[in-house]
């Protein structure tokens, strides 16, 4: 799932790739981890304090929506 959401992310903002991470529930976001029973993704597609990042991310933002969208269909397809 998060690579595919990633490959959405990345496509869209066309910023570098820098792959998905697993979490552990220790870690930043662990909260989320830990107590939701559904399958779940903790999504960072770029640096807010990075402006040209944000900048990005803020030109298109129903394309981003639309991202997101795409990669959880994509998601729905497979599971």
């Amino acid at each position: 799932m998060g690579e595919i959401l990633v490959n959405h992310l990345v496509e869209h903002l066309k910023l570098s790739n820098r792959g998905a991470k697993p979490k552990a529930a220790e870690d930043r976001g662990g909260h989320l981890l830990r107590y939701t029973k559904a399958p779940c993704l903790i999504a960072e597609p770029f640096f807010i304090d990075n402006n040209s990042d944000l900048a990005r991310a803020q030109e298109n933002l129903d394309g981003l929506a639309a991202a997101y969208a795409a990669a959880i269909d994509e998601v729905s397809q497979i599971v």
